[in-house]
Formats: structure tokens, C-alpha cells, sequence
């Protein structure tokens, strides 16, 4: 018994390192060290007070999403997001039945959020960048590792879900 609960108190601490190293460096560090690069204060929203509550909602739909994606990890995968607390299981019910990488859907919501709320142009160049960086890792990491875990379950996996944009139509 105690056992079990120490094991699901350190994958809810490694999740929660890894929240902290990973996405709040991703989504908090890094934009807002770029914003004071540059010289020229922008205005929220761009000037529109709408746009600046339109790019609010996409950052709190990006962290609803990471929540719930993490959730169902914690819950029926059996693990993390963090690497050394892997999901034990094939995430494929859920949003994870439509799209293998929703965690980095989440992500792209928040920056997209934030280029609308802070009204920053630089925010526009992370956005390329991170997810150029997030493709590359899933692609050459993610990916290989997961089908050397999962071997030929992951490959059906793969066959019957999209990696990045849900399919339109019938699945």
C-alpha cells in the first residue's frame, strides 16, 4: 500500500517538475524575455481590447487542454508527461483518439494566446520557432521512443490516429 501511494506521489511531483521546467519556461520565460528585447512597447491586443480577450481565451483553452491531457495520462496511461514518468500505456481514448499530440496543441494555444493578448510581434517568430523545436523532438524523440516501447501497438496506433491535425470527416 504505501508502496503505491509513494509511487503516485512522485509521478504527481515529476509531473509537476516537469510543468515547471518545461512548459512554464516555453510559455512565461522565454516570451516574455523576448518582449523586453524588443525596444518598441506594443499595445495589448494590438490596440483592440477585444483581440486582447480572444488571446485570454486561447491561453486559458491551451491550459485547460494541458490539464486535461495530463489528466488522462495520471489516470489511464499510467504515467506523466515528464520522460522518466512515461505514460505505462497507449493514450488513445479521448483527445487522444483524435490527435496523438494534443499536449502540443496546448502549447501552440497558449503562444498563440499570448501574441493576442501582449500584441507583440516577436511572439509571432517564438510561435514559428517553438513549434518548429516541438516537431523535431516529437519526430526524431517522442515518436521512435514510443514505438520502441510500444512496438506494433504503436504502429496501429499511428495508422488509425493523426499526429497533428485531426482527420475531417469519418476516422
Amino acid at each position: 500500500m504505501f508502496k503505491i501511494i509513494y509511487k503516485n506521489l512522485l509521478r504527481l511531483v515529476d509531473g509537476a517538475l516537469y510543468g515547471f521546467i518545461g512548459p512554464f519556461s516555453v510559455l512565461y520565460i522565454i516570451p516574455h524575455f523576448l518582449m523586453k528585447l524588443v525596444p518598441v512597447r506594443e499595445q495589448d491586443g494590438f490596440g483592440l481590447p477585444w483581440v486582447e480577450w480572444i488571446g485570454i481565451f486561447f491561453m486559458w483553452a491551451g491550459l485547460a487542454l494541458a490539464i486535461w491531457c495530463s489528466v488522462l495520462m495520471f489516470l489511464f496511461g499510467k504515467g506523466t508527461p515528464l520522460v522518466t514518468s512515461a505514460p505505462q500505456k497507449i493514450m488513445a481514448r479521448s483527445i487522444y483518439g483524435i490527435v496523438r499530440h494534443p499536449m502540443m496543441w496546448a502549447l501552440v494555444l497558449v503562444v498563440f494566446g499570448e501574441i493576442l493578448t501582449y500584441g507583440h510581434f516577436i511572439l509571432i517568430l517564438w510561435l514559428i520557432a517553438m513549434s518548429r523545436i516541438i516537431y523535431l523532438i516529437v519526430v526524431n524523440y517522442e515518436e521512435p521512443q514510443l514505438e520502441r516501447r510500444f512496438g506494433e501497438n504503436w504502429k496501429e496506433y499511428c495508422e488509425k490516429v493523426p499526429a497533428w491535425f485531426p482527420r475531417v470527416g469519418r476516422r
